[in-house]
């Protein structure tokens, strides 16, 4: 991704920060709050765009898993093979 003088309100970086501002506002979940931006600016939920987004906010999303989580989680989950997904929500 480059960096750009002004962004766009779709654009994934200006969702991830507005998605943060209002979860830390209202203090609801990241995703929810994000979710909820993605709608009003007519950025789909799951789209690659929000998905970059979720990302950059922080809450991946996770293929395995079908998901959006926080990254440590992630990972653990691309690590195991799926019989053993339900061991990467395990601390």
């Amino acid at each position: 991704m480059n960096k750009l003088d002004h962004y766009p309100a779709h654009h994934p970086v200006a969702l991830a920060l507005t998605g943060l501002a209002c979860a830390l506002r209202t203090g609801c979940a990241v995703i929810d709050a994000l979710a909820e931006r993605a709608a009003c600016v007519g950025v789909p939920f799951g789209c690659e765009t929000f998905d970059d987004a979720a990302s950059l906010a922080g809450v991946p999303y996770s293929r395995p898993l079908d998901l959006y989580v926080d990254r440590d989680t992630k990972l653990r989950a691309d690590a195991l093979p799926f019989d053993r997904l339900h061991q990467a929500f395990m601390h």
